[in-house]
Parts: structure tokens; sequence; C-alpha cells
């Protein structure tokens, strides 16, 4: 049996927040995890709810998505790891390969969930991205490599629910 996520079925609310621009190395904090941008990247909240936030990533060298969400199920059948190191686990589905879940290999729970996130070069509802950074194969790299997984301090900027991207 395959084991598929649906992104359209994650309990997301559409919130509309002022965009942030990201000079280099720019560091932004959601709930659980902190994203470092590329010189002329923006962020901006693209959804956000009760267990997590999208939110849309866009530069020079393309746009691509990143949700903090907790409880992802556990690589399946197809799935191709890419990457492990000392925190986290990046694994390319294997339903949808322009999409990759990032588990931590930490033993805390968040909410009584592994912590996960994911990025990907479709939307949430698996619409295509107008310029996908994201494009299932090895470049990838550049972008999963900037996800640091339990990590929420030091940052430039930070997700707050009700009010955006806030310094």
């Amino acid at each position: 049996m395959r084991r598929a996520l649906s992104l359209a079925a994650l309990p997301f609310v559409i919130a509309l927040s002022p965009t942030a621009s990201a000079e280099a190395g720019q560091k932004i904090c959601t709930r659980h995890s902190t994203i470092v941008l590329e010189p002329g990247e923006t962020a901006e909240v693209n959804g956000a709810g009760a267990s997590g936030v999208e939110l849309l990533i866009s530069g020079p060298a393309g746009q691509w998505i990143f949700v903090d969400y907790n409880g992802l199920p556990a690589p399946g059948a197809g799935d191709v790891p890419v990457a492990s190191n000392k925190t986290q686990t990046v694994v390319r589905r294997g339903h949808t390969p322009l999409i990759y879940a990032i588990y931590s290999k930490a033993s805390r729970l968040i909410e009584g969930k592994q912590l996960t996130a994911f990025i990907s070069g479709l939307y949430i509802d698996r619409r295509p991205l107008a310029q996908p950074r994201i494009k299932g194969n090895d470049a990838d790299k550049a972008v999963w490599s900037r996800i640091l997984l339990g990590q929420t301090s030091s940052c430039d900027l930070r997700w707050v629910p009700g009010q955006g991207l806030v310094n």
C-alpha cells in the first residue's frame, strides 16, 4: 500500500502578511524551524493554521514552498533518502518528487508528534509554482540544506501566529 500525504488536506487558513525581504544569510524562524535565505530571496506567509505555517520563498533562482508541520507520515515505499546528518534526515517523496520531507532525529516530540517539515516546488494544493526552484534533482540540495529543523534562535524575522513575519 502506498503512503501519500495529501497536501490539500492540511489545515491551513490563508493569512495576509507583509513580505519579508532578505539580505545575505537572513534567517526566518517559524514555530519549530529556521530557514536561511539566499541573497535576493523574499519570504511571505502563504497560509497558516493551528498546525503550522506555509511560506512562499521567491528569489532570482525561482520559488519554493516551506511548510513547518509536525506529524508527517514516516517515509514510505518509493521515498528516496537524499541526506542525513546528526540532526535531521531529508527524503524525496516517491509519489511526488517535487516534495521533500525533513525529519528530526531528536527524541523530543512536539505536541506528541515527531518534528517534521517539508519543502516543495508545488503549492500546497499541488498546483505548480510559476518558476519552481525545486525540480526533484540533486540541485535541490541548495534549498533543503538551508532548513534548520528544530532551531529557532538568532532569527532576523520570526513567524508569529496572527501577526505574520515580524522583527
